[in-house]
């Protein structure tokens, strides 16, 4: 055991002598020391080759995960700046690892003019930083980060759809954000009393794989002026043409959130589409695709086992989009009753069925919950009193403040290929099927870590092993089309 007062100095020393004995020490170092020893290591510049060659970016995401997991906020992002800064070419190599933990403090902070640097490093690499980027967006726009999320949109679809590199459909995300706002502005103008410009506003829409028909056209301008089907004619063309349905409810929906709670397409978009998605995900009739009291009906396990793939699946990054699913039902189906297209006895189903996985994943749920506070910026649904709306909500932002000290405990090593059986053996037949954004060669950078599992009891629900599962996944599915224009 190296002396107490010459522990860093000497291990400073053999950083970079003998590497092989520092990580030797480092590897049965507590996560405190852990911390501490990388921190000092980075704060002078070390040659490119060398970290290369010694995969130090593992290292420095391990401790990264374990800051952000015990919610120690600027200690993070101390750790982040300093690799940043002193290790720029390394730290570009690998920044898609680090740069999402800053960009949820600064949309939770309402401080989007921090962010810009790390929203230029994924348009310059969006191939590369596919799996970290789409759950980026998921946060842009569930913040309602309008702009930004614009701007990465624009510049990424393009080096997205056109890379063989990744699955096709990798740039639905990006289109649908830049259609949702050029829809937007449309409306914008519709209600100044000013003409669209549709022939531009086509063309505009054409480089985002969107075909403006004259039949399309015309429904647009129909729903953005209020000229909207009632309650019955949606009803009856569920039977005639279910295609024709959802561009339609989808734009209303976007017009309806942006009447009552301000918030841009782009963002109540994102909203309609997680929680369309539940909805894609089910194995449904022809009767039931023809009637909207049947196809929006919600099973309970249904959507049980779907939001848990999304929240606490393994090596799952989209907890965001299972949030967003759960709160964003009630404003869905606030609208959808307003509107005439389901009936009282399917709304208030879907609301106690998504009120009762709300409490099961609050009481389960093992990290802070602060990073889930855009579900608070949407407005209050119809269906919660004032009170507990703001309860709640200070319920997420209060954990901001509340971190947990890295363990001065020496570090366990893993029994990885046990722990990696034991997940596999829980998996839903859905998950073991799941393949990645990417495909073709694996990318040089180091995997993202997995903190330690736990081991899981039999289930009655799945949210239920929400804890046991972990605080953070690094892995990502693709994303499927949202129903809308």
């Amino acid at each position: 055991m190296w002396p107490r007062l010459t522990c860093y100095q000497l291990a400073m020393s053999l950083f970079i002598e003998d590497f092989d004995q520092w990580y030797e020490h480092f590897s049965e170092a507590s996560p405190q020391e852990q911390h501490q020893l990388l921190l000092e290591a980075i704060s002078k510049p070390i040659p490119l080759t060398f970290a290369e060659k010694e995969d130090i970016a593992s290292l420095l995401i391990d401790v990264q995960c374990d800051l952000e997991g015990n919610n120690l906020i600027e200690e993070a992002l101390a750790f982040t700046e300093i690799f940043q800064q002193q290790q720029p070419e390394l730290y570009q190599k690998a920044f898609y690892y680090f740069d999402n933990f800053p960009i949820r403090v600064a949309l939770f902070n309402r401080e989007l003019e921090l962010i810009a640097s790390e929203l230029a490093r994924y348009q310059q690499n969006p191939v590369k930083s596919i799996d970290f980027l789409l759950p980026m967006m998921d946060d842009l726009r569930f913040y309602d980060a309008r702009d930004q999320a614009v701007e990465v949109s624009r510049a990424v679809y393009t080096p997205v759809a056109t890379s063989r590199d990744l699955i096709g459909g990798s740039s639905d995300t990006f289109g649908t954000v830049v259609i949702a706002d050029l829809l937007e502005q449309a409306y914008r103008q519709v209600q100044q009393g000013q003409s669209v410009d549709w022939e531009a506003w086509g063309k505009d829409a054409k480089l985002f794989d969107f075909e403006k028909t004259p039949e399309i056209q015309q429904e647009i301008s129909q729903n953005l002026s209020g000229q909207v089907l009632d309650g019955p004619e949606i009803i009856a063309l569920f039977q005639k043409k279910l295609s024709a349905v959802f561009p339609q409810l989808s734009l209303r929906f976007n017009i309806h959130m942006a009447n009552q709670h301000q918030l841009s397409f782009v963002c109540s978009q994102a909203i309609w589409s997680a929680v369309m998605s539940a909805l894609e995900e089910r194995d449904l009739s022809k009767k039931q695709l023809s009637h909207s009291d049947l196809f929006f009906s919600i099973n309970a396990k249904n959507l049980d086992r779907y939001v848990s793939q999304l929240i606490g699946g393994f090596l799952s990054s989209r907890q965001s989009k299972g949030f967003a699913t759960l709160w964003g039902i009630p404003h869905v189906y606030d609208f959808l009753r307003t509107a005439g297209v389901i009936t009282d006895s399917v709304y208030e189903s879907a609301i106690q069925v998504a009120t009762n996985h709300k409490g099961t994943l609050l009481k389960h749920w093992p990290g802070p919950l602060w990073q889930y506070s855009f579900i608070h910026r949407w407005g209050k649904p119809d269906c919660q009193t004032e009170a507990d709306f703001e309860a709640e909500a200070k319920r997420f932002t209060d954990t901001f403040n509340e971190s947990e000290p890295l363990s001065t405990e020496p570090s366990e090593k893993s029994d990885w290929g046990a722990m990696f059986s034991d997940v596999a053996g829980k998996m839903t037949p859905n998950q073991a099927e799941q393949k990645p954004s990417s495909v073709g060669k694996a990318p040089a950078e180091p995997p993202a870590p997995v903190k330690p599992l736990k081991p899981v009891k039999p289930r009655k629900s799945p949210l239920q092993e929400v804890k046991a599962l972990g605080k953070k996944g690094k892995g990502a599915k693709k994303k499927k089309k949202g129903k809308g224009f």
